[in-house]
């Protein structure tokens, strides 16, 4: 067991299946990865170093916040495909989204990257309707249009 002290003075447990709730231990090989890819939380460079080698090749040694981001995500419907698709397609509009209309979105507002890789943590609750949009057929790309879109990024 590996811990990494975060930046509230608390540590974050590593263990590899501690911290997962109900997310099906068959997918937390693939929420690991695809966090790492779309980091809901910077652990810092070396920590980053240690991390990523194991989780890419499946392994699930993934900070706490990763795993509640997983937790929160998974409890809201997505699969770790969908948290990757949603993801990717929120990188390629991240620099056009507007704090005052679109911070319901997020519990952790995208980071500008300069100093650090960009960091994000979805609001589930608020994706939800474009999940079942594209599980009803829409474009995934119109359905983020459409949450990025409506009423100042509120879509309940």
């Amino acid at each position: 067991m590996s811990l990494i002290v975060v930046e509230s003075g608390a540590a974050d447990d590593l263990h590899p299946e501690d911290g997962w709730g109900d997310v099906p231990a068959a997918d937390r090989p693939l929420w690991s990865r695809y966090l790492a890819d779309h980091l809901p939380w910077f652990p810092g460079v070396s920590a980053m170093a240690r991390l990523v080698p194991g989780v890419t090749n499946g392994g699930t040694r993934a900070p706490q916040v990763w795993k509640d981001t997983a937790r929160s995500l998974h409890a809201a419907g997505f699969t770790p495909a969908d948290y990757y698709l949603l993801a990717e397609l929120l990188g390629s509009r991240i620099d056009a989204l507007d704090l005052a209309r679109h911070a319901p979105l997020f519990e952790l507002w995208p980071t500008d990257g300069e100093r650090r890789p960009r960091t994000f943590r979805l609001n589930a609750g608020r994706w939800v309707p474009w999940l079942e949009a594209v599980r009803a057929g829409d474009s995934p790309r119109r359905a983020l249009e459409r949450i990025l879109f409506a009423r100042g990024g509120d879509t309940g």
